[in-house]
Order: structure tokens, then sequence, then C-alpha cells
């Protein structure tokens, strides 16, 4: 039995969710939802098709709306991230597909886009056109957000008809024997799995499109690439194994591996001038990282600080690395080393613009109880029961009910970003 495997995508899914809230349009809608509504250089974070018909897309700016002739931005909506509501939205378009499918066989690839395996469902439904409008229909009409559906014989098919063909038409079907038609001719760019540096290196190989991955030949790629190179070559001809359903033993039970490191990085909302600001950063930066280790069950032995400066900058940012005189989780332990870390790199004249720190060298907390005639090991084990206590009710409560002090202060990030999802705000459920 052909597999029918559904490839379901939001349309410009957070500016959408804003266009329904407001009973508009989003196809005839000029509207793009911001990082924030009272910063000239907030981030674009979505945009309806007619603003991107304008040029403004995700990753613009406001004073790039700012810079368009005037009767092209006077009736431009803005509106300021709510994550909450569009995790919201996201878990109703979820509810509905149940309608057409088992819980079992949808598979939630992002918060705007599915994946779902309708294979058997033909006499339920009919047609995978049929289903795939009806699908469209449902729910728009119960979540006012549109969608478009690509379908294919597999996960890596759906997934580049929709890209390719079905943005624009709606939905749209690609078999086997349709991949030299309707894949091929795209460029290299537009294949799942690859990213900007692996578009150069497979260019400097002449391939520039789709169809010119598929007939290069096998083995150098796999040369050059490794089992990437063999994957996209495979996937170039359609050819894709990977399961839609996933077992559950992939989900509840599965043996979990250790992670090589924990880490957490901010981009900051302006530039970072001073060495007092930068270390209120450094310092909830540690938190959260801390935090994150001691809930895994882990203790790290290595220290790793990074560091972007502005972009007008001509030096770029550094990096820095340091084996911990012991395993910890606690903070306070490793916060000074982080700081020491941070001053060895730093130029004074250089703004700051992203942080991030990560422990390494993972171990299980349980194999370093450490016994030391200098310290006393009494106050270190209370002081981790402590911060298991803390991090209990941060989670129990939600994250930051209990937060240091400093976190109060101006330039500190946990300020502004306890109340963010994904980095952005929750907001409400309503305008």
């Amino acid at each position: 039995m052909r597999r029918r495997i559904f490839c379901i995508d939001s349309v410009s899914f957070y500016a959408s969710c804003e266009c329904a809230a407001r009973n508009k349009n989003p196809y005839h809608t000029k509207l793009v939802v911001l990082s924030n509504l009272r910063d000239s250089g907030a981030l674009v974070l979505a945009a309806t098709p007619k603003m991107k018909q304008l040029g403004i897309k995700t990753g613009s700016r406001r004073f790039h709306i700012d810079r368009l002739p005037w009767h092209e931005r006077q009736d431009v909506l803005y509106a300021e991230a709510r994550m909450s509501h569009y995790l919201n939205v996201s878990i109703q378009i979820i509810h509905i597909l149940h309608q057409f499918a088992p819980p079992e066989a949808i598979r939630v690839y992002s918060i705007d886009e599915t994946l779902v395996d309708m294979t058997g469902t033909e006499r339920l439904f009919g047609s995978d056109e049929h289903v795939a409008h009806l699908m469209r229909a449902t729910i728009f009409r119960y979540t006012g957000i549109p969608v478009t559906i690509g379908i294919g014989p597999n996960n890596v098919l759906a997934k580049l008809v929709l890209d390719l063909h079905a943005k624009k038409k709606g939905v749209a079907t690609c078999l086997l024997q349709d991949v030299e038609r309707l894949i091929h001719p795209a460029p290299i760019e537009k294949m799942w799995g690859v990213g900007t540096k692996i578009a150069v290196h497979l260019q400097r190989l002449g391939i520039w499109t789709i169809g010119d991955l598929a007939r290069y030949p096998l083995e150098p790629l796999h040369e050059k690439f490794g089992v990437i190179g063999a994957e996209l070559w495979h996937h170039a001809w359609g050819i894709d194994e990977s399961p839609t359903i996933l077992p559950a033993s992939s989900l509840f039970g599965a043996k979990r591996t250790r992670p090589k490191s924990i880490g957490h990085g901010i981009t900051l909302m302006k530039d970072y001038t001073t060495y007092s600001a930068i270390r209120l950063v450094l310092q909830a930066i540690a938190v959260e990282v801390g935090m994150r280790t001691r809930q895994a069950g882990l203790v790290g032995g290595t220290l790793h600080l990074g560091v972007r400066y502005t972009r007008t900058s001509d030096r770029g940012g550094f990096s820095k690395q340091k084996k911990l005189p012991r395993f910890t989780a606690d903070e306070q332990e490793f916060l000074p080393i982080l700081v020491q870390l941070f001053l060895d790199g730093w130029e004074e004249t250089e703004a700051v613009r992203y942080v991030s720190v990560s422990l390494g060298k993972l171990e299980p907390r349980s194999d370093h109880v450490q016994l030391s005639f200098f310290e006393d090991e009494w106050a270190k084990a209370k002081r981790l029961d402590f911060l298991d206590l803390i991090d209990g009710l941060n989670v129990r409560f939600g994250r930051g009910t209990i937060r240091p002090a400093s976190s109060l202060l101006k330039d500190s990030p946990l300020r502004t970003r306890q109340r963010l999802i994904g980095g952005h705000k929750q907001g409400g459920d309503s305008s």
C-alpha cells in the first residue's frame, strides 16, 4: 500500500493568528508581528503575504517598514508577539487534525508545521486532493488560519512539494514518478536539509539545482560530506525511509543518551558596553545553565564562554574554555571563573550583543561527591539541596518565581526574559 503523507504548513503563522484575532483575512491584510512595538530596530517575526510582496519578511526590522513609501505603509498593522496565544492556536489545529487521523499518526514538526500519515483512510475521506481541501476548509473555519498541504509517499517528498508548489497553489502532490518534473528544477537552496553553508560547498561542485545533486555521483558526495551527503543524494531522488508514525518507545521509556554539554545563549536587546552591565548578563545565563544541569542530574567539568560583538564590529567576538577545579552544577562556583574568562577576552572598546555559556564534560552528579580537607563539604551539600529546592519551586510555580535580586536591576536580561516563550513575549489570548 502506498504511503500517503500530508505535510501541513500554516501560512505566515504568527501573522495569521493576529489577523484571525482581528477578524481579517491574512491574504488581504498588511500585518507584521514584531518582537517589540517600541523599538525601531525590532525584529519582524512574521509578515502576511502582502507584506512579503513589499520585501518585508521574517528577519526584517521595523525601520525597513518605515523606509517604505507612505502609500505602502500607511495601512500596515503592527502586532507584538504573543507566544502563548500562538501555542494555543497550534494546539487547536492539532485537535482538528485528530478528526482525520489518530494521534499516533500525527507528528508535530514545529509550531506551524505538522506531518500526518493518512495511509489507509481512503475509504473514510476519499482521495488525497479531497481530504486535503477538507482539512484546509475545516482548519480555516474554526481557527481563521490558512494552511497549505504537500502530499507525497514519504516525509521528504511531502515537505519538498509543500515548499516548492503547495505554498503557491494551496495543495500539491508529488509521487516518485513526478520527482524529475516537479522537484529537480528547483535551486539547491530549496532542498530540505541544505543550509547556506552546505549550499555553498555543493555549488563549488557545480551543483546548482536539486536535479544536479541527483545526477552527481554518489561516492564523491559520501566521501566529502559523509552520511549527510548520501542522505541528500537519496532525498534528491525522493527516497526517504524515515517514519512519520513514531514508535511509543521513542517517546516514552526510551533510553536517553547523556548530552555532551548543557548551555544557554542570549541575544541582547541592545549593545552592552560596560563591565557592570555585562556581568549581570553573565550571572543571568549562569543561573540558567546551573539550573538546567542540576535538573538533568549532572555536573560539568569544563566551562565554555562565547561572545559576539555588535554587528558593526570588525572583531566579531571570541570564545574561551577552561577546565573547572571540580565538577559542579552550582553557578556560585563557576561564575567567578566565567567572569575571568570574559575579562581575559573582552576588548573594552567593543560592544557585546550575544553571550553564550555552557558546561561540558558532563558526568552524573551522584558520581562526583568529593571530599576535601580544605573545603566545607557539608556546607556545599546543603547549598545543592537549597538549589534543588529553588529549582523545584520554579518548575512548580513558574520560571522565575524565585530568582536573584540582581535580576531586578535595569540591565539584567532576567528582568524581561522571565515571561518569555522561545525568547519572545507570551502575551495574552486576545488583542
